[in-house]
Parts: structure tokens; sequence; C-alpha cells
């Protein structure tokens, strides 16, 4: 008598596997070689199966890619800066780093996202919407000091990922934070005086 519960059982098992074939496919090739035919023969569906989760690959990416950004935006939206900048880049090295293969792959990707916005823009996007002006600064000079924050932060995991994590995340984190807030005074590194400045 009740079919729903065995049709919405099929739907999230075709959705799984729609999902699970992707991640493997893109971690084999470049995102523009994926077909939904392929896809759909690997996952073992048909393309109209495809079809009833998705209307693109483009779509599929998306919605993959904003779940991937979802704690990073979540993270955003329960704090404040610069109160919470520790708080902040602790939470972020944390998101970053817990990502797996598939994931880097699928947020660096380009698709189809809203305005052809990748996922670094949208971040940065809610970033500045939520700390959209810092009351001592002007817009412009706000704009400098979110995009000095998020580009260190960003390039010092990146750094920090590229040299196979030699850092355990806890010391990594704390050398950020002092580097990110106190600058090179912050890890003890003090310009010498120089007479020409």
């Amino acid at each position: 008598m009740k079919q729903q519960p065995k049709q919405d059982l099929r739907y999230l098992k075709n959705e799984n596997l729609i999902r699970e074939t992707f991640r493997k496919m893109i971690c084999e090739m470049d995102y523009s070689k994926i077909s939904i035919k392929e896809l759909a023969q690997r996952a073992q569906i048909n393309r109209k199966t495809f079809y009833l989760h998705y209307s693109s690959l483009d779509h599929l990416l998306a919605v993959l890619q904003l779940e991937i950004m979802e704690p990073t935006v979540q993270m955003i939206s329960e704090t404040k800066f610069p109160e919470d900048a520790e708080i902040i880049i602790k939470k972020s090295f944390e998101i970053m780093a817990s990502l797996d293969w598939a994931d880097k792959k699928i947020l660096s990707t380009k698709g189809d996202l809203p305005e052809k916005k990748g996922p670094s823009d949208l971040i940065r996007e809610q970033l500045f919407q939520k700390y959209d002006h810092l009351a001592q600064y002007s817009p412009f000079e706000s704009s400098l000091i979110l995009t000095y924050f998020s580009v260190c932060l960003g390039v010092i995991f990146r750094q920090w990922e590229a040299n196979s994590q030699q850092i355990p995340i806890e010391e990594m984190i704390q050398m950020t934070t002092k580097m990110i807030l106190h600058g090179l005074e912050g890890v003890g590194l003090v310009p010498e005086e120089n007479d020409g400045f």
C-alpha cells in the first residue's frame, strides 16, 4: 500500500550513486571530460534517472560546491570580526584541513555557479557581506583589511599543505594567528633599525 518510502529509498540510493560516481570521476579526470552518459553508465543508472536529480553536470557541481562550503558560511555567520579573528583562523584551518581530495577538486573546478562565481568568490562575498564595514574605517579601508585577512589565511594554509603539513595543525594555527594579527613581530622577527627610513 505505502509505496512512498520505497520510492524515497530508491531516490536516495540513486542520489548517493550519482554523487559517489561523480566524486570518483573528478579525481580521475578533468571536469570537462566528464559526461552524463559515462557517469550514468558507471553508476549503473539510466540518464533519465540522472535528470530526475540534476538538470546538468554544472548543477550537480554547484550543489556539491555549496554543500562543501556550508561549514565555512556557517562559521562566518556565527562570528564577529575582528573580535573573533582567532576563532575564524582556527575554524578555517580545521575546515580546510578536513577536506579530502575529491572536495578540493570539486571546489577548484570552474562550473556554472550563480553569476559565474567560483567557491572562493562566494566565500569572500559572504565574508564581505557580514563584515561590510569596520566602525572606525571607510568602506575602502574595511575592504583592504578583510582582503588582507582572508588572503593571508588562504595563502598560509596552501603553503602549509604544499609542504606536506610538516608542522602539526595546532602549532600552525598558533603561528598563523600570530602572523596575521601581529605581523612579523608576532613571530619574533623585529626588523633591524635602518637609518634610510
